[in-house]
């Protein structure tokens, strides 16, 4: 299998060193790619292309209108080639073909709404305060912005890059070494739509796990910004890399997210199917996991025969057939640390489901672990506080509106959060002092009805927005101009 090469300054080459590596798929062992494994001296190549296009380049001084239509162009280059993407991803990520297509679909949406917010936008004059002088607050773009993707979501890079390119920077894009190869194809849909050269470059590197080239980025005088996505330990190191030139740094991080049942719930089923879910999804390999479950003590030994119902219609299998619901986790070492999270909640708390490797033998090859589901966890223990990154489910329980404020709250994150109740009320006291970036009423994990609302963290979640006007200002300088026309 021929490999693929870095895209950096419009060109397709190879890393100095010569060395690449193989991703194998996480479901057969099959190779599915094999990519650049670059390191600082590549990533130093990438920075200066990036460096000298915002510089010198076109991009930033590209009417507004023609820089939409980059973007219009690529959405529509996306959904041609969306079975191809979507087939690279579930290959890689291990997960569900059919999740996959709606990731295409959504950055496909995020360029065309980006590609609409670039002509709309308007920056601000201060006009009568002075009647020989004005003033305008501009809007202009931070730079060259260092871009480190996470593995889960590869095309999430959309929702860093769009805004980013929106703005007028540059990008030099580290894709998660597990899963490069559609942010590949994603560069190359760009250049296809008419991206000048050194606006978006991709290097790939599985030095360290990618942590070389990762720090380069991060710790380079040349980038003005960095923004990161995966767990809050890396994203530490990756601040502290940031703080040599005091660069700005956006996070989105991990989570440990709850998903609260009250008594009057308009649907316990219906409930009971979201909260299944919203664990399950992709593994529970997402920051956005609803890895904890707060149910109100009246309804628990009704609710959670619902659960365990739900729980066992999930079809773990090839991630390429259309009845696969959820697929291997993505590498063994995943695995064994899901596995060892697991067998110290056995210790402490009751296991109602799950808890070990599938004995399928048509599984045996993949990293698969079964949905796994504790009652009676401790409200300090391992399973209710850490982020497993696995479909493993803590159940608390709760007694009254207050007390279920008071354990979601009882973490170190503060990413998202979902409750179910039919009373206004609760649903807005929940809603207001939840400490969390994103709040659902009555659902979980669903941002079809209400689309590109800003998405990040509050505490060890992250920092900074991704999505809607205020993920377009996280890469926007402000400027004052104050003008005496008139001495």
């Amino acid at each position: 299998m021929a490999s693929q090469k870095n895209f950096i300054n419009g060109n397709w080459i190879e890393a100095q060193s010569g060395r690449t590596y193989q991703r194998l798929n996480p479901y057969d062992q099959s190779i599915v790619g094999v990519y650049q494994d670059s390191d600082a001296v590549d990533a130093e190549l990438a920075i200066d292309a990036a460096r000298l296009a915002f510089d010198t380049g076109p991009w930033r001084k590209t009417p507004a209108e023609q820089r939409a239509a980059v973007f219009k162009r690529a959405a529509q280059l996306l959904r041609e080639r969306v079975d191809e993407l979507a087939t690279i991803m579930a290959k890689e990520v291990g997960q569900p073909k059919d999740e996959q297509l709606k990731f295409v679909s959504g950055a496909a949406a995020t360029l065309e709404y980006y590609a609409g917010l670039i002509v709309s936008r308007r920056d601000e004059a201060v006009y009568g305060q002075h009647a020989d002088a004005i003033g305008l607050v501009a809007k202009e773009p931070v730079g060259v912005v260092g871009t480190l993707t996470a593995w889960n979501t590869p095309l999430s890079v959309a929702h860093k890059s769009c805004p980013a390119m929106a703005a007028g920077c540059t990008l030099v894009v580290k894709p998660a070494h597990q899963s490069p190869g559609a942010i590949l194809k994603f560069a190359e849909i760009l250049q296809e739509a008419g991206l000048p050269p050194g606006v978006f470059n991709v290097l790939t590197s599985a030095l360290d796990n990618g942590a070389v080239v990762g720090q380069a980025i991060a710790g380079s005088d040349k980038v003005d910004m960095v923004t990161f996505t995966g767990s809050s330990r890396t994203g530490s190191a990756v601040m502290r890399a940031a703080a040599g030139n005091l660069k700005r740094v956006k996070l989105e991080l991990g989570g440990k997210s709850p998903q609260v049942v009250f008594a009057d719930a308009p649907s316990l089923s219906v409930a009971a199917a979201s909260c299944a879910k919203g664990f399950v999804r992709l593994a529970g390999q997402s920051c956005q996991a609803g890895s904890r479950l707060l149910i109100e003590r009246s309804i628990k030994d009704e609710f959670i025969p619902l659960l365990l119902a739900e729980i066992e219609k999930v079809k773990m299998g090839d991630p390429l057939a259309a009845d696969t619901t959820c697929g291997p986790l993505v590498s063994e070492d995943q695995l064994v640390r899901v596995e060892a999270f697991v067998a110290d909640g056995k210790k402490t708390s009751r296991l109602l489901v799950g808890g070990h490797r599938p004995v399928d033998a048509d599984l045996s090859r993949g990293f698969f672990f079964e949905p796994t589901v504790f009652d009676d966890v401790p409200l300090d223990s391992r399973l209710a506080q850490e982020e497993i990154f696995g479909p493993v489910l803590s159940i608390l329980t709760f007694d009254s509106v207050e007390e279920a404020i008071e354990l979601a709250n009882r973490s170190l994150f503060g990413l998202v959060a979902g409750c179910w109740t039919q009373d206004l009320g609760t649903a807005m006291a929940f809603a207001q002092e939840v400490r969390a970036g994103m709040v659902w009423v009555n659902g979980y994990r669903d941002n079809s009805i209400l689309k590109h609302m800003p998405v990040g963290g509050f505490k060890q979640s992250g920092i900074g927005r991704e999505m809607g006007p205020e993920g377009l200002d996280e890469f926007l300088e402000t400027k004052s101009i104050m003008i005496r026309h008139r001495l």
